[in-house]
């Protein structure tokens, strides 16, 4: 069976490849974090943007951690396959949007010319959300990126983060100022006064591909992409504005006067929900969140929890029914062709949990309404921490002796008062949570789940 590249591309119609001349593609686009999402999100935006003759937004991606995936989509001269899922059917998008596909400290002196470019429009990033920090590898790269091209006089650009961060252009501009603050003052002044940073929020769910789904695949469409990303047909970017939008506003890109209204909408509505299945799943022994969700008693908490507390703890963009969107976020996650892994939404949950519930639940009692449901996912979370027996999590130790304390209190105010968090819950919320976990200690969370939002 054929492999895709780029002598054998166009021999697969039925897969929608690339109609423009991929040696005409400039790069525009520095891409931090060549990860599944990035390229069914990002990536499939550019591709848009050059099928209709915008030949400016190639991209070049950086691995940071592996070079494998670096290695797989160059050995495919960067082309592969995102397959939009609904149900049972397929609907393929071969890509060539991304042109170069680097990974960092062996191709530092090729990144640095392309920094260094005229053609360069943008850096984004997908890094996850506990790279965003000064002692992280990320920001030491891009700055060292931004001083090439400062040094080659060069304009300054756009620093878009695409991670699941409140505020997260702000939180990019602080932390990469930090980072140089032992540069020059020159530099330091073109870093503040001529580079763009505007908050996003991006929106797709994108599972890991496993060797099942390549196979299949190949099955269908005769031919091998070990890149190959499944997704779903839901997409969307909103980008606070900037001159970007002169081009990507024709590709579908949402530019707005402010974003946290759309970054509260799908952290809390969509992610803290995510996140609920995710532990819920893996303390019931659900592999895909999507299995979780069909079980009634869940899905009736998650509707519950996202419309009677997680939606009335911010103010709905302009024009948007959150009743709407989140009742699309459950048909969403209910795609059975979506196998997403509760496992791999639960890990990292002391980076996720403060932007996806914690706030939620702050502002709630500031407000003085309840969060009852929230409180029962953060003992879930608790009850989680102590039984997992692989926790993927940059505070697992911290957070793994404090879960197993055998007094609920302590385990509960333990975990929930560790300084790093990016959010911390109102006190009064602990005797509470602590309620939920002793149920969970002792009872199987679907005996338990009915009674959460009736009073104890």
């Amino acid at each position: 069976m054929p492999n895709i590249n780029a002598s054998t591309y166009l021999d697969f119609p039925s897969a929608s490849p690339p109609t423009y001349d991929l040696k005409s593609v400039k790069i525009g686009v520095i891409h931090m974090g060549l990860g599944a999402f990035h390229r069914a999100h990002q990536a499939v935006y550019f591709e848009k943007l050059l099928r209709l003759g915008n030949l400016g937004y190639g991209i070049a991606s950086v691995s940071q951690r592996s070079e494998k995936e670096a290695t797989t989509l160059s050995a495919q001269d960067c082309l592969y396959t995102v397959d939009l899922r609904d149900g049972e059917t397929h609907r393929p998008l071969i890509v060539g949007a991304i042109r170069k596909a680097y990974f960092y400290p062996s191709h530092r002196d090729e990144l640095l010319e392309i920094a260094s470019s005229t053609d360069l429009k943008v850096i984004t990033l997908t890094v996850t959300e506990k790279a965003y920090r000064v002692d992280e590898i990320v920001p030491k790269r891009i700055i060292e990126l931004l001083e090439a091209r400062f040094r080659n006089g060069r304009e300054g650009i756009a620093i878009i983060s695409c991670d699941n961060l409140s505020s997260n252009g702000d939180v990019v501009r602080s932390i990469l100022i930090e980072t140089a603050r032992n540069s020059s003052s020159d530099f330091l002044a073109w870093l503040s006064d001529k580079c763009r940073f505007p908050n996003s929020t991006v929106d797709r769910i994108v599972p890991a591909i496993t060797a099942k789904s390549i196979a299949g695949y190949a099955d269908l469409y005769e031919y091998t992409d070990r890149s190959l990303i499944s997704t779903e047909p839901f997409i969307r970017w909103v980008i606070e504005n900037d001159p970007l939008a002169t081009d990507l506003s024709s590709v579908g890109v949402e530019f707005v006067s402010d974003v946290k209204p759309y970054e509260k909408m799908k952290i809390r509505l969509f992610n803290g929900a995510h996140s609920a299945l995710a532990y819920f799943g893996q303390i019931s022994g659900f592999e895909f969140v999507a299995d979780a969700i069909a079980e009634p008693r869940i899905r009736d908490f998650i509707r519950d929890l996202q419309e009677l507390e997680l939606a009335k703890s911010f103010d709905a963009p302009q024009g948007i029914d959150l009743h709407e969107y989140s009742q699309s976020a459950r048909n969403r996650i209910a795609n059975i062709a979506l196998r997403h892994r509760s496992a791999q939404i639960a890990m990292d949950g002391s980076q996720k949990l403060p932007q996806r519930l914690f706030a939620s639940a702050h502002d709630l009692h500031q407000n003085g309404l309840p969060s009852q449901r929230i409180s029962f996912v953060i003992a879930a979370w608790i009850h989680f921490l102590a039984i997992s027996t692989e926790l993927n999590d940059p505070l697992a130790d911290e957070l793994q002796k404090w879960a197993i304390e055998k007094d609920p209190f302590s385990a509960v105010s333990g975990v929930l008062t560790i300084q790093s968090f990016a959010t911390h819950l109102p006190q009064a919320l602990f005797p509470e949570i602590t309620h939920w976990l002793e149920q969970l200690r002792v009872n199987p969370l679907l005996d338990v789940i009915g009674s959460v939002g009736v009073k104890f």
